[in-house]
């Protein structure tokens, strides 16, 4: 799998800003020449499409596909009521991507909303009635510097699909790129802003759009395709700031091959429709959002209604970006013998076996350039323990290059105390692919007893009486130029009458608590050990509510309780907890919409 970075074609008679649009045809892009006022500053974008963090072959030809002129809207201050400053669109020169940007001062953060990929180059605002060019004119006509970031992300959305039914996969015609997103914090806008992460690493484009795929391997059913999906969103919101789904409930269509279901929408090939995946807008569950497959069971073709249900047959909502893969694993009867039929019948669960898998971060942590990627399964450690050995991520690339100097593991525990080690590999290098793609790498840690002490936030006394400011634990890979940093950390064992673990938003650093600072999305127990560990570790909702799948959740809140039972067995227990984690969108930085993995070791006495 290879991510793409973004491509921005240079055009000339740009719409620079909203307010107006520059006559210049040409420029050297320096401040105070031709094309550039004194008061701007020439920036250059590092963007790239988001593959769904799965390293697999894409479905369609523009799935990763980046705009050639993104629009980049500025707003001045770093929460939802941040002002719209200006609109520019960008631009290539040399090779490179930029944008040219009126300079604003340090004292009040900017955040950048770059837009990529809008449907026939209209956005619509609040409605799906009234169509506005995206162009400076059409920006203008909408936002003024009274709009908030928070108005702009609620209101600016897609080109609506046709209300009585789409002949087709939206998205997937020639030219069709999907549009993307991302939003972006920054100190100042100045010559030494960069757009791209802190890390140096390029921005992760957020698709408007979430990924749907059929595969089966019930040996006792041919499936033949997808006949329609229905009840699917029209539009999309081109950002999502603050994790809601738009209401579509009554802006609804279907996907169907032609209006008398002549063939099926996606035909399976060996069995699965990966290489021609489906591309809705988010939608809630509510809107019972389903799917009609068709194939042939005992000899008889038949038509089966598919719910969006998760293994314990409970409604899904279906979020952007995600990439969401049913597999069928049995069928246990027949469906229906019509088309019609199947649309107004319940759904065939009781009739399907199937699994879903949820591509939502929850895998792998990618990073990648147009040559080769670098993979972690999780990018924060921790360790509840009083010491120990453990393996803290895996690593996983598809590079084949022996790099000579730039294929490093390292530490930087002589700043931490020595408070941890690596353990291996033992040459403290990334194995490169030779043979079998990717190459997965397990990596371990000596974790000491007082590593929680050495975590940002915290600080020391030194003997005469200074203050030595506390740093974070750190294993760093290095691989060509792709550079990846997992944070190791580690909190007391829990004792034998167990404990009850908050991981939510919590402005303290103590590490004695229950407490631990993350915004959380979802949750999982791993299934393994002698003692399955989901019998004795239970993820809860922060308002505490039964549940029945306790092994598995999804939160609203940002807040995960991983609920540890007593141990009444006398010998030592052990157990492994995923998070997936945001940051908060109602935080000071609400900008930061990267998805993290942790890795939960919970040891308890």
């Amino acid at each position: 799998m290879k991510k793409l970075l973004l491509h921005i074609l240079i055009l000339f008679c740009l719409p620079f800003l909203v307010s107006g649009c520059r006559d210049d045809a040409s420029w050297t892009g320096k401040p105070g020449d031709n094309g550039m006022e004194a008061d701007e500053v020439q920036l250059e974008i590092f963007t790239r499409a988001d593959s769904y963090h799965l390293p697999k072959a894409r479905g369609t030809e523009n799935e990763d596909v980046l705009g050639k002129t993104p629009w980049v809207l500025v707003f001045k201050g770093d929460t939802p009521s941040a002002t719209f400053v200006e609109a520019r669109q960008a631009f290539e020169m040399a090779g490179k991507r930029f944008v040219i940007l009126t300079k604003q001062p340090t004292g009040s953060k900017y955040q950048l909303l770059i837009l990529a990929n809008p449907l026939n180059n209209k956005f619509y605002y609040g409605n799906a009635t009234t169509a506005y060019n995206f162009d400076a004119a059409g920006i203008a006509s909408k936002i003024t510097t009274a709009t908030t970031l928070s108005d702009v992300c609620a209101n600016m959305m897609t080109e609506p699909l046709a209300a009585g039914g789409v002949d087709g996969i939206p998205y997937t015609g020639v030219g069709e790129a999907i549009p993307m997103s991302y939003l972006l914090t920054v100190n100042s806008i100045d010559n030494t802003t960069r757009i791209e992460n802190a890390d140096k690493s390029s921005l992760e484009m957020i698709r408007v759009v979430a990924k749907m795929m059929v595969v089966n391997e019930a040996s006792n059913f041919d499936f033949t395709g997808i006949t329609t999906i229905i009840n699917v969103p029209r539009q999309g919101r081109l950002h999502n700031l603050d994790g809601t789904i738009m209401n579509n409930a009554s802006n609804l269509t279907e996907y169907r091959y032609d209006n008398s279901y002549s063939a099926p929408l996606v035909a399976a090939t060996s069995q699965s429709t990966v290489t021609e995946p489906i591309y809705i807008y988010e939608s809630d569950k509510l809107n019972n959002t389903h799917l009609i497959i068709e194939g042939v069971y005992e000899g008889n073709p038949y038509f089966y209604k598919m719910a969006i249900v998760d293994d314990v047959i409970q409604k899904m909502d279906i979020y952007r970006n995600h990439a969401y893969t049913f597999t069928i694993t049995k069928v246990k009867g027949p469906g229906y013998d019509t088309i019609e039929d199947a649309k107004v019948a319940p759904a065939s669960n009781m009739y399907l076996d199937y699994t879903v898998l949820i591509d939502d971060s929850n895998s792998y942590e990618i990073m990648s350039n147009n040559d080769y990627y670098l993979a972690v399964s999780n990018s924060v450690f921790m360790a509840y323990s009083s010491g120990g050995d453990y393996e803290a991520f895996k690593i996983i690339t598809d590079c084949d290059i022996d790099f000579p100097n730039s294929r490093s593991i390292t530490t930087n525990e002589q700043e931490v105390e020595s408070s941890f080690t690596l353990i291996y590999p033992w040459d403290h290098k990334i194995p490169i692919v030779s043979g079998v793609s990717p190459s997965v790498t397990p990596v371990g840690v000596h974790v000491g007893d007082w590593l929680m002490y050495n975590e940002e936030g915290q600080s020391k006394t030194e003997s005469d009486g200074s203050i030595t400011l506390k740093k974070n634990a750190y294993v760093t890979l290095k691989l060509g130029n792709l550079e990846k940093m997992i944070h190791i950390r580690q909190r007391p064992a829990i004792p034998a009458n167990g404990s009850l673990l908050k991981y939510e938003p919590y402005a303290g650093n103590n590490p004695t608590t229950e407490f631990v600072n993350y915004y959380c999305l979802s949750g999982e127990v791993e299934e393994a050990g002698d003692e399955n560990p989901r019998t004795w570790i239970k993820l809860r909702p922060s308002t505490m509510e039964i549940r029945q799948d306790t092994a598995r959740i999804t939160v609203d809140d940002g807040k995960i309780y991983i609920e540890v039972a007593p141990n009444t067995s006398g010998a030592e227990r052990a157990g492994v907890v995923y998070l997936s984690t945001i940051k908060a969108p109602d935080a000071s930085s609400p900008s930061v919409n990267t998805t993290q993995r942790v890795k939960i070791s919970i040891t308890q006495e």
